[in-house]
């Protein structure tokens, strides 16, 4: 790709662009990305990491549309709008990347809140042909969840993971959960909603008396953050660690993301690692 023309690095660019801030897709977007991606906004944190993470905890209905773009060399210059971010108005941006093997490897950027007819003293819009809509007609973000919607929302997925060989595990995620449901278990990695229901199913199995208690939690915008504790007794070979008769009683974080008053994605950490210490004593 070293020998790509200015208008074969253009289009590559934006294609990146819209696979991460319009489609959304991480796995096809990590590579367009560089691993080694150097990010110096002042908005987002370090590495490739830094900037699909700040994606995923942005609204389903961001957007990016791009108005110019110029390439030379191993550097590309965009003038965009990024909308639907959840904020009352579209930012507008000139994003700058250096290419390296035909991936993005470095970026800056400089941000503006996108001006209406009435601020714009030079009278020419920021974005286009056209201006902004003055404000109080941009479309309003969703109201903020409160505790006791959280809750609700959640209640199903946790009812889930107490005793589960007990439960309709599939019901009770379709209730708390969007069909393309992700649980990721690392930053990239995730289930399905119907794999994860297989994998609850199958630590009611080993653990029959599994109980996951929500001891806290907190609402971030349309995010839900659960600290929970997790208690059982393994009866059958739990995460390679064979059954003592002994109980485990460990942590978890869960970041969950919602949409249409529904689970969305998930990012959870578990400490087994001291559950198996626990039983194995």
């Amino acid at each position: 790709m070293r020998n790509m023309t200015a208008e074969d690095t253009k289009a590559h660019v934006l294609k990146a662009f819209d696979t991460l801030f319009n489609k959304h897709d991480y796995a096809k977007a990590a590579e367009f990305w560089s691993d080694n991606y150097i990010q110096h906004s002042a908005h987002i944190s370090p590495g490739r990491d830094g900037l699909f993470n700040l994606i995923r905890s942005l609204p389903d209905t961001l957007r990016y549309e791009n108005a110019h773009i110029m390439a030379e060399g191993d550097y590309v210059m965009l003038h965009g709008r990024f909308s639907g971010h959840g904020r009352p108005r579209s930012w507008i941006a000139a994003d700058i990347v250096r290419m390296d093997d035909g991936r993005l490897a470095e970026h800056w950027d400089v941000l503006q809140d996108e001006a209406t007819v009435d601020e714009s003293k030079s009278g020419k819009p920021m974005f286009g042909a056209s201006f902004a809509k003055p404000d109080g007609q941009f479309t309003a973000a969703a109201p903020p969840l409160t505790v006791e919607e959280a809750w609700k929302i959640v209640a199903p997925l946790y009812d889930a993971l107490n005793k589960p060989a007990e439960k309709d595990v599939p019901a009770l995620l379709a209730k708390a959960a969007n069909a393309d449901y992700r649980s990721f278990h690392t930053n990239e990695e995730f289930l399905t909603r119907d794999q994860l229901a297989e994998v609850f199913k199958g630590m009611g199995s080993t653990v029959p008396d599994l109980h996951w208690e929500i001891k806290d939690i907190q609402v971030l915008g349309d995010q839900i953050v659960v600290r929970g504790q997790a208690t059982g007794t393994p009866t059958q070979e739990f995460w390679g660690a064979k059954p003592t008769g002994k109980s485990f009683n460990t942590m978890a974080i869960d970041i969950f993301k919602v949409k249409s008053g529904k689970l969305a994605s998930a990012f959870h950490v578990e400490n087994w690692m001291t559950a198996l210490g626990q039983i194995g004593k």
